[in-house]
């Protein structure tokens, strides 16, 4: 092992912790929200800030029913710590990022090594989709940091322990069948596991306990089940196999229940998360309830919604952006620990990986496919779902990685330099979709194209300094993952915010409204300008009555303002007061048309024509 990765291994929690603050701190830099999410849940927790109602959650004065309560919360904590500003309302995404790095730290140590835990913490910090959502203030970070340490602490007593038993070389797939969780691991566990159903719901408790309970089950069924011979034939081991487990499953699965602590864990996590949840229920006549369990958890499984749809190859092709770099490398450690699984069971002997990290590598492989496999068979389908299996193949390729270290030597060479092609695909195809936004929505970001450079620059370098040399690849990639992803959400997204002039447009408004305007919306009204707007924003739907209701608000003072799509506007025209007309206009993201500011523009006629000008240069 090379001296760089000697040096992580000393102080590793304090290494890591330091390594994520640093590339964490690298996208605060108070950048307007992006997208529908960010500004709609930063809205609701606003509204619980300035109403003091910390139970309902309201968007633009209705109830919003699409997740539950423990992120609004987390904002609403920032926000009356820090003020509302974007940087308070991601924070708790970051912070999460960090805990679920050094449950990875520890859990990888623990299976592995200590290098392979700070690898694996820092794959997982350094790929690209936890980039973004660990500066996004959405709540799946929050989710995965929950969901991690909460099934670190439910399996861990039925893992080998290889920092005391690092020699062993047992050639099989069981781990501890007797060993039971603790009452208290259970307890916090269980408290984890509530806080995840406060976080989105019902997936925060079953997830993580159907990889627990399903790798546990699969360690008790094992735990009794006789040698073979080595040179058995395949069907009838299979055979064999099959028969265990018919006539051990119901036995095993008791067990199970029994060890895991299963009834402890279920009443903690009902302790944490009922109250609310029939506070909320009780509130608001039980309408909240319905909404979100039947609209927005039964509804998104068996139908698409809001067209978000996809195959059942959706999750493991997007994974693969949403890992990268590290993606590169995952179907390659994913293959070589199927196979090391295949040869224990088969022939009782495995080449290329010690043995004795059999149980780790099944415990892996499991949580991940639980994860993509059972969100594959929902309907509605979002790159953020299969969030929670990120940790588990940053822990695969991290082994991976770390065997090849130990060995001086590639597993799969040629396999190797396919992954390496890919990052630098990667980087060419990070260019050129940024090139092709700036012709949607993403006008004047061209400049943060170069960011493809730095895929492009690391496979050069892995191709000619590192192709022999593993420790050497491993810390290249440790350092592509996280220059690259702190440049993705720190100077590219600060770039490519520029496009974003609508925050800009609203504080125009309240500018001209001479402190603080009253805002409506004709035809759409998007989350950020209601969160932008502070304060409930009135809609009109575009047709000619309402139009009329539109254009009256406009004469109800000289505050008033109005924000419309261009292709919209000839419906309003004609029910304008003399004294309204465009005083602003302004492109959010991903959408193929400006909105106008209309407004009373008579009493300062001046000031406007200048604050105007301001906003088109801005958008220029």
């Amino acid at each position: 092992m090379n001296r760089f990765i000697s040096y992580m291994t000393h102080h590793s929690q304090l290494f890591v912790a330091a390594v994520a603050i640093v590339v964490l701190a690298s996208g605060f830099i108070g950048m307007p929200f992006w997208d529908e999410d960010e500004p709609r849940f930063a809205a609701i927790a606003q509204t619980m800030v300035e109403t003091g109602n910390w139970t309902v959650p309201l968007f633009n004065g209705e109830l919003a029913v699409d997740k539950p309560v423990l992120m609004h919360w987390c904002m609403a904590a920032c926000f009356s710590v820090f003020g509302m500003n974007e940087i308070a309302a991601r924070l708790p995404a970051a912070l999460a990022a960090l805990l679920t790095s050094l449950a990875l730290l520890r859990l990888g140590t623990r299976c592995f090594s200590t290098a392979t835990g700070i690898v694996a913490a820092l794959a997982y910090l350094g790929c690209l989709l936890v980039a973004i959502e660990s500066h996004a203030a959405t709540p799946d970070s929050i989710l995965v940091a929950l969901s991690t340490w909460a099934t670190l602490l439910l399996v861990e007593p039925f893992l080998p322990d290889r920092r005391h038993h690092a020699d062993s070389t047992k050639q099989t797939f069981q781990a501890s069948s007797t060993s039971s969780v603790s009452v208290w691991h259970a307890i916090l566990a269980g408290s984890l596991l509530g806080l995840g159903v406060l976080c989105k719901g019902p997936i925060g408790y079953i997830g993580p306990l159907v990889v627990v309970m399903g790798w546990v089950w699969l360690v008790q069924c094992l735990s009794h089940i006789k040698e073979q011979p080595a040179d058995v034939r395949l069907k009838d081991q299979l055979l064999s196999t099959l028969r265990h487990f018919l006539s051990n499953g119901i036995p095993a699965a008791l067990r199970t229940i029994q060890h895991t602590q299963l009834l402890i864990v279920t009443v903690a996590a009902v302790l944490v998360a009922a109250p609310w949840y029939i506070s909320v229920g009780v509130q608001t006549d039980w309408e909240w309830t319905k909404g979100f369990f039947f609209v927005h958890n039964v509804g998104r499984f068996v139908a698409p919604m809001e067209r978000h749809s996809g195959g059942l190859l959706f999750h493991p092709l997007t994974m693969l952006v949403g890992f990268y770099p590290w993606s590169c490398f995952l179907p390659l450690a994913i293959f070589a620990t199927t196979r090391q699984l295949w040869k224990i069971w088969r022939q009782g002997q495995s080449p290329q990986i010690e043995n004795s990290q059999a149980p780790a590598l099944s415990l892996l492989l499991f949580w991940m496919s639980v994860w993509i496999g059972g969100f594959s068979l929902a309907a509605t389908k979002l790159p953020n779902y299969i969030m929670p299996a990120y940790p588990a193949a940053a822990l695969l390729v991290a082994a991976l990685a770390m065997e090849a270290v130990k060995r001086s030597a590639w597993l799969y060479p040629r396999w190797m330099g396919i992954g390496v092609g890919g990052i630098a695909f990667g980087g060419i195809a990070t260019s050129v979709t940024i090139l092709v936004g700036s012709f949607y929505g993403l006008t004047g970001s061209e400049p943060a194209a170069i960011i493809g450079l730095i895929p492009l620059a690391g496979a050069f370098w892995l191709v000619w300094r590192s192709r022999q040399q593993p420790a050497y690849a491993v810390n290249t990639m440790v350092f592509l993952g996280l220059l690259y992803s702190s440049m993705a959400v720190g100077p590219t997204a600060a770039w490519i915010s520029r496009a974003n002039t609508l925050p800009v447009l609203i504080d125009e408004a309240h500018a001209h409204a001479g402190g603080h305007a009253r805002i409506g919306a004709y035809s759409q009204i998007t989350p950020n300008l209601v969160y932008y707007a502070k304060g409930i924003v009135q809609r009109w739907a575009p047709d000619s009555a309402r139009a009329q209701n539109a254009a009256d608000f406009l004469s109800t003072g000289p505050d008033a303002v109005l924000v419309i799509p261009e292709n919209q506007f000839h419906e309003l025209s004609s029910f304008l007061p003399e004294t309204a007309g465009v005083v602003g206009r302004a492109r959010p993201l991903f959408k193929n048309q400006d909105f106008l500011l209309v407004g009373n523009i008579k009493e300062a006629k001046q000031k406007v024509v200048k604050r105007t000008a301001s906003v088109r240069s801005l958008k220029k």
